[in-house]
């Protein structure tokens, strides 16, 4: 006998529904009865070609999901403590999987469009969130212009967006002497334009983990949450290609908006810590994405 399993996903960042495809992977593979996967989203249209989904709706439609027995809810912050764990073991907990091992944490990303993307040696992602992921826009400015001193190529990518559950708007400015691609691009070509570059520097945000379903060097700036909570798990290793750069601060309070303890965010690091590490990627890996 087979069953119909429909889950409702109430997660509402890109990065955190990206998150739930290897839960979904690993429902479809652990259990063979399982002949149809219906999906409820905050974002559809990011499961169009998942081939673990047999039809992905918007969770705004109340009528359809009336209508389906049986609902499995995942991403209810409700029931475990979603900024103490993992992202991804946060979702497979509650579906009865367990903590998933490194190898079933692999990203993928299921683009629908053809590439069209440019290479560039480096993308930067300015986009700006909550303070305790939020870089200072003269700090990506000046990065910018000390790869571009480099005589490296730089290409901005990201997207204005007005978040209704933060309740807030988060821009990704460009930047002065690099090609400006936010607000340009679709997600797939965000996600091809991220593969293709040499490296990829943002902060922990929906596009750095969407660039963890790519073989791109990356840099992240740390920030409130410690980084094994939302690490990237690429050929099972989740320092593959993958710098983080902190701050100086342990504590981790993971609040948003203002740190209980200094007042500022200290584990947010300042620029000479990111060029530092963003330097010894380059020499690593010849200085462009020409070299690879």
């Amino acid at each position: 006998m087979t069953r119909t399993v429909t889950i409702k996903l109430q997660c509402a960042g890109i990065g955190d529904c990206l998150c739930a495809i290897p839960v979904l992977r690993k429902i479809r593979r652990q259990f063979a009865d399982v002949s149809e996967l219906v999906l409820f989203t905050h974002h559809p249209e990011l499961f169009r070609a998942c081939p673990y989904v047999d039809s992905a709706w918007p969770i705004t439609d109340e009528a359809r999901l009336a209508g389906c027995p049986n609902v499995l809810t995942l991403f209810d912050t409700t029931r475990l403590p979603y900024h103490l764990m993992d992202t991804i073991d946060f979702m497979s907990i509650p579906a009865g999987l367990g903590q998933l091992s490194f190898r079933e944490k692999r990203l993928e990303y299921f683009p629908v469009e053809a590439d069209m993307a440019q290479r560039f040696d480096v993308v930067l992602n300015t986009s700006m969130t909550w303070p305790s992921r939020s870089w200072p826009i003269g700090n990506w400015q000046r990065l910018a212009d000390a790869l571009l001193q480099r005589g490296l190529s730089v290409a901005v990518v990201g997207k204005d967006v007005f978040a209704p559950a933060d309740g807030m708007h988060k821009p990704s400015p460009g930047l002065a002497g690099c090609v400006d691609l936010t607000n340009r691009l679709s997600l797939d070509q965000t996600y091809f334009t991220i593969a293709r570059a040499g490296l990829f520097v943002s902060c922990q945000n929906g596009l750095s983990v969407l660039a963890g379903a790519t073989e791109t060097e990356l840099v992240v700036l740390d920030r409130s949450i410690e980084w094994s909570k939302y690490a990237l798990y690429r050929h099972e290793d989740p320092h593959y290609r993958f710098t983080i750069v902190k701050g100086a601060c342990e504590i981790y309070c993971c609040d948003s908006m203002a740190c209980p303890v200094y007042g500022e965010f200290r584990c947010i690091p300042g620029f000479d810590e990111v060029w530092t590490a963003v330097s010894a990627r380059l020499a690593a890996n010849g200085g462009s994405s020409q070299s690879r």
